[in-house]
């Protein structure tokens, strides 16, 4: 907030915008995408979503660096993160190959996550080295893209 958007005085009010929207969405969609998800007997659709959601978001930040940004960024992270949240997990347990091993195949998930988020700072950190910080809005958006795509693409689910 401070030395990419420049928001100099206004940071903590606009960190506090940011979180007060994702805060009502991620609850929202914490409410809503679940009993939407059973009614319309759909899955892998809203999770692919979350995460197109959230390569919105990193645009809207990486055009607008105003509180118009700002705000897009918060209601498409908020989305994108409640929907993820909400549905997430159940996807997860609906591709698992073997019902009988469903506590091996979440271990292998957590662990794919584990590694993922120790390798995120060193990436974050030759992208702001290459490109300056604003890369690092790209990089998210091609990760979220590739994530939503993938996640579209599972075969073992139709909706």
């Amino acid at each position: 907030m401070t030395d990419f958007l420049h928001r100099g005085n206004q940071t903590q009010s606009s960190i506090q915008l940011v979180n007060m929207i994702m805060l009502i969405f991620g609850i929202l969609m914490g409410l809503v995408a679940g009993p939407l998800s059973n009614k319309f007997k759909i899955l892998k659709l809203p999770v692919g979503l979350s995460t197109i959601l959230l390569a919105i978001a990193d645009l809207s930040l990486f055009f607008l660096r105003n509180n118009t940004g700002i705000i897009l960024y918060a209601l498409a992270a908020g989305l994108g993160m409640g929907l993820w949240n909400a549905l997430d997990n159940l996807l997860n347990l609906k591709v698992i190959p073997d019902q009988n091993r469903v506590a091996f195949f979440l271990g292998v998930y957590n662990l794919g996550n584990t590694i993922t988020q120790a390798i995120a700072p060193v990436l974050a950190a030759a992208v702001i080295s290459l490109f300056g910080y604003s890369g690092i809005f790209i990089v998210s958006f091609i990760f979220s893209l590739i994530g939503g795509i993938s996640m579209l693409s599972i075969k073992s689910l139709k909706r």
